[in-house]
């Protein structure tokens, strides 16, 4: 990962929850993409993206988001995003993601919305 984004991941049952850290922009959102889709194609299909740690996200950011929640999508799964700061909340209102993926305001929110 770039040394402007850190990122972890661990299983909550079958849901995998991942948290970057940092900012989510145009040098990163590649590498997070390929990480996320590998995810995917592994049989995780149940994503929970705790955004509590990210500063910041670029458009580049919301396209990485985009790919990865349609490739969820084609395998019936479910990708949301939980604990939004107000910053990356505002871009994600502004974008319309609202309206693509369903937001929680933490990762146990989105946990027990099973």
């Amino acid at each position: 990962m770039s040394p402007t984004m850190q990122l972890t991941a661990h299983l909550h049952g079958t849901r995998l929850v991942v948290t970057p850290a940092g900012r989510l922009d145009s040098l990163n959102a590649p590498e997070l993409e390929q990480k996320l889709t590998a995810d995917v194609d592994s049989g995780h299909h149940d994503l929970v993206l705790d955004l509590s740690a990210l500063d910041y996200i670029s458009s580049k950011g919301l396209s990485a988001l985009l790919s990865v929640g349609k490739k969820v999508k084609r395998h019936d799964g479910r990708m949301v995003l939980a604990g939004l700061s107000d910053h990356v909340h505002q871009v994600v209102m502004i974008s319309g993601f609202e309206r693509i993926f369903e937001i929680y305001p933490s990762v146990d929110a989105a946990l027990s919305a099973a």
